[in-house]
């Protein structure tokens, strides 16, 4: 016969493995923040600022262009180990835009770190640190799509001690900035604004894409494309763009062409040499202005219907005694 005592205490022996029991599927280990190694990679992403650009240019009341200024901050990050001697992929791994743990072999690396999620822009893997090259659609022969910001950053000669050596965490610090160049254009004097439907604009002399590495550029010039905003009551055509980069060297002079549809149908070109506003080294604001006068007539029976095809050898010249209101032909680039 059990009495009262044997049953309390065969209650004391049963409740805390029923208490586990009850617990167990509620309560589990998770290693969201748990050091896979001792290596954290701190990342510091630098959006760009608008500070320095034209004042003209209201970018707070048009966000399309206030990202094309400072860029998008991603949500992650591509990060590759290079073997400092060979070049060749060490290690690789994806990680948040602040970074975290990685696992790395004890070695002496050369580091890259990238964001991913661009809309336009893309990355071609050469297979090692020198070839990882940032590009964008398009025809390369010519004319390619605007980039938009990838942020990259790089450091040469990391270190990464052997672990059972660590009595603390690394911390490897990692600064990313744009590898672009943004612009402003600001076309003045247009009279008839009203009547533009839409306007596009190509900036020849640019690069197709750059290296992440060193940042080099391809030998082989481009225009860029974009579109124009159009402010009618100013009488004005202005945009923010971005590149790559303009080509270093006597052969990339840079024209830009405005390609302008009016609301009847009529369409019109207009081509300025902005070259020396690239070169000028006082114009830290990255501003091309267009201060010569050009007309939209009233009806559609004029203007063009220009076509963009391939450049071909060599730069057409644009003698000094036309008129830079007319329409002036396409110039055209070398590809080598």
């Amino acid at each position: 016969m059990i009495v009262l005592p044997q049953i309390l205490r065969l209650f004391r022996g049963v409740l805390p493995a029923l208490a586990l029991l009850v617990l167990a599927p509620c309560c589990r280990r998770i290693p969201l923040y748990d050091p896979c190694s001792g290596i954290f990679l701190q990342l510091d992403i630098r959006l760009a600022d608008e500070t320095g650009l034209s004042a003209d240019i209201d970018y707070d009341a048009d966000p399309g262009l206030l990202e094309k200024v400072r860029g998008r901050m991603p949500e992650r990050v591509h990060v590759c180990f290079y073997d400092a001697v060979t070049h060749a992929l060490a290690a690789e791994d994806f990680l948040p835009a602040e970074g975290g743990f990685v696992d790395v072999p004890a070695g002496t690396y050369d580091l890259l770190v990238y964001s991913l999620g661009c809309e336009s822009t893309r990355i071609s893997d050469g297979g090692g640190r020198t070839g990882v090259y940032a590009f964008t659609g398009g025809n390369e022969n010519a004319v390619i799509q605007e980039p938009d910001h990838l942020f990259a950053g790089r450091i040469p000669g990391v270190t990464v001690p052997v672990r059972a050596e660590m009595d603390r965490t690394v911390v490897i610090n990692c600064e990313l900035t744009t590898i672009l160049e943004t612009y402003t254009l600001e076309v003045k004097h247009v009279e008839g604004a009203g009547r533009i439907r839409e306007a596009e604009v190509y900036v020849s002399g640019q690069a197709p894409g750059k290296y992440l590495w060193d940042r080099r550029f391809q030998n082989k010039p481009c225009a860029v494309s974009f579109r124009c905003r159009i402010d009618a009551g100013k009488g004005h055509l202005f945009s923010v763009f971005n590149t790559f980069g303009k080509l270093p060297g006597v052969r990339s002079d840079v024209y830009l062409q405005v390609l302008a549809t009016s609301e009847d149908g009529g369409r019109y070109q207009w081509t300025f040499d902005v070259t020396d506003q690239f070169d000028n080294p006082d114009n830290i604001g990255h501003e091309i202005i267009i201060d010569e006068p050009v007309t939209v007539p009233e009806s559609g029976t004029g203007g063009l219907l220009p076509t963009v095809g391939n450049w071909n050898a060599e730069v057409t010249e644009l003698p000094l005694s036309w008129d830079r209101r007319m329409h002036i032909p396409n110039p055209s680039y070398t590809n080598n």
